[in-house]
C-alpha cells in the first residue's frame, strides 16, 4: 500500500522510474522537494549530480562533497554514504558552515542549480 499523503506517494512512484532511467532532470521537475522529509530526499535524489563540485564551490566554502563531509568530521566520502549519516548532525554542520539553514535547504538549492544548467 505505502504512503499517499495528498497524492504525494503516487507522484513519487511515477517519477522513481525516471530516476532509474537516468532522467534526473525530469525527476526534479516533478518531485515536490519542499514537501518531502530530508531522509526521502536523500534516498530519491541523484546526490552525486546535485552536490557537484561546481555547486559546492559556488554556494559554499567547500571545494567538493568530500571536503564538506571531512570538515564536518564525517567519515563518508561520497554522496551515497551521506544516506547513512545522522541528518541532524548534517543539518547542524551545513547551518554552521554555509548560508543554508539545513541540509534540506541546500539540497533544494542544488536541485534548482542543477535544473537551470540542463
Amino acid at each position: 500500500m505505502g504512503f499517499n499523503i495528498g497524492g504525494l506517494g503516487d507522484k513519487i512512484q511515477g517519477v522513481v522510474g525516471s530516476l532509474k532511467e537516468g532522467r534526473a532532470y525530469e525527476l526534479l521537475q516533478k518531485l515536490p522537494l519542499d514537501k518531502l522529509p530530508v531522509e526521502q530526499l536523500l534516498q530519491k535524489l541523484p546526490l552525486e549530480q546535485l552536490l557537484s563540485s561546481s555547486f559546492l564551490q559556488k554556494f559554499t566554502p567547500f571545494e567538493s562533497l568530500k571536503d564538506l563531509l571531512q570538515k564536518g568530521g564525517f567519515s563518508a566520502g561520497s554522496a551515497e554514504e551521506i544516506k547513512s549519516l545522522p541528518s541532524d548532525q548534517l543539518d547542524e554542520h551545513v547551518a554552521k558552515t554555509t548560508s543554508f539553514g539545513s541540509l534540506k535547504d541546500m539540497l533544494i538549492k542544488a536541485a534548482e542549480f542543477y535544473s537551470q544548467r540542463k
